[in-house]
């Protein structure tokens, strides 16, 4: 009788404890999306700025390989002369 009721008890106990677990995980998740969403209304200047910065950055980024790309193949292919 106390062998299961201890094992009844830690069950209740790990469930609850597994709970409490969830719960913050889902709590903070919940937490951070709703503090990156509410960013760029607290700040929309600072967030421009920074999106603005990225934006630029990727664009860059993409241009260069796009030339890479080019000049890549016209090592590649053979000229017509």
């Amino acid at each position: 009788m106390n062998k299961i009721a201890s094992i009844l008890l830690a069950a209740i106990l790990a469930i609850v404890l597994l709970g409490g677990f969830i719960a913050i995980l889902g709590g903070s998740i919940v937490g951070a999306i709703l503090f990156l969403v509410g960013i760029p209304f607290a700040f929309p200047m600072s967030t421009s700025i920074v999106v603005l910065f990225f934006a630029v950055i990727i664009v860059r980024t993409i241009a260069e390989k796009r030339r890479q790309q080019r000049e890549m193949q016209k090592y590649l292919t053979p000229s017509k002369d």
